[in-house]
This record gives C-alpha cells, sequence and structure tokens, in this order.
C-alpha cells in the first residue's frame, strides 16, 4: 500500500470515529436522585460501548463534541397522555416529519411506576428508556420487536435487560452509524 493510501484511509478512520460521540445534556426537571441518574448513564453508555459510541454527558446548558442531544428527566405525563394506557409512556423523543432530532424525555414518574409493578432497578430502567429514546432519535420513529426498540416492555424484556441481552440489532446499528456520520458531516459544512 502506497503512503498516500495509507494516509487516506488513516484520515477515513479518522473521520469515522470523530463522528461516533454524543454529547447529552441532562435537565434533571424531575428531581430524580443523583445516584439513579448517574446508574442510568452507566447502562446508556454500556448500551452504546459496543457500537464504540462514545457518550459525554453534560449539564443541562452544557454542549459538547458531537451529535448534541438534550434529555429531561421528568415527572409530569407527556402531552396528549390522557389516555388509559398513558402510564405506560416512559419516554419519548421529539422529531419531526422524517428529520431527526436532538431532544428527548423521560418520565421518571411512569418509570417508576413500571419499576414498581415489576421489581425492577430504576436507573436500569431509566437506562434502557434513554437509550431507547436515542435510538428513536437516530432511527426514526418504529419498533422492532426483539431489540431495544421494541415497542412494549415486559418481565421477558426487563430479564434480557439484566443479561445485557437488550441491544440494537444489527440493522440498527449500521443505521445508527449512517446517521451520525451524516449529522457529522452536516456539522462541519455549517
Amino acid at each position: 500500500m502506497s503512503s498516500k493510501a495509507l494516509v487516506c484511509v488513516v484520515c477515513s478512520t479518522m473521520t469515522v470515529f470523530a463522528a461516533e460521540r454524543m454529547s447529552i445534556a441532562v435537565c434533571n426537571l424531575g428531581d430524580v436522585p443523583e445516584r439513579t441518574v448517574a446508574g442510568a448513564e452507566s447502562v446508556v453508555e454500556a448500551i452504546f460501548s459496543p457500537l464504540r459510541i462514545d457518550v459525554a454527558w453534560n449539564g443541562c446548558e452544557e454542549s459538547g463534541s458531537g451529535l448534541n442531544i438534550i434529555l429531561r428527566l421528568r415527572r409530569d405525563r407527556p402531552a396528549g397522555s390522557e389516555r388509559a394506557d398513558s402510564l405506560d409512556v416512559m419516554g419519548m423523543a421529539f422529531t419531526a416529519a422524517g428529520v431527526a432530532g436532538n431532544r428527548a424525555d423521560a418520565y421518571f414518574g411512569a418509570i417508576e411506576g413500571f419499576v414498581r409493578r415489576h421489581q425492577a432497578d430504576p436507573a436500569e430502567v431509566l437506562g434502557y428508556v434513554v437509550a431507547h429514546e436515542l435510538g428513536h432519535l437516530l432511527l426514526g420513529p418504529g419498533h422492532s420487536a426483539g431489540s431495544i426498540m421494541s415497542a412494549s416492555w415486559n418481565d421477558k424484556t426487563l430479564e434480557a435487560a439484566r443479561q445485557r441481552w437488550l441491544t440494537f440489532n444489527q440493522s440498527q446499528r449500521a443505521a445508527i452509524h449512517r446517521e451520525l456520520q451524516v449529522r457529522a458531516s452536516l456539522a462541519v459544512t455549517r
């Protein structure tokens, strides 16, 4: 391989890995215990680590390098959730008609209810809810059974989470990397 080709490969690799970073500004509007927040952050990092995506956590008003996302931890209900099944709504990603977004909410009141019903760890459930919503920000709407992007969660889902088997599938992983690369290239051209 010529030195010119090697330089191109190195530059290309650096560009790919530079795009593989998410900076998340956490706005704890619901006074979620810091221990729970820290545990959830560790879960999110563990979910994205096999994808070789670094997650950097910032305060509410901070931003960092890479894709900047705002995560609001709330106790209230999402808008329009007065339906009977609204207690099952634990998170929401905000996107607009086919355009990926950069803001998500996690509703800790609903998460606490789920945790009580299923005798689960609140930090673990919050972490998986956040990862699921980040998935929507990167993949768009829609759900996929058998992955972290499943629409409904139950005891089987929680057992998969406890075993660290609840992840993004191969096609979701590839789509996430493509989306991060597109967003990184758009940020460079701005």
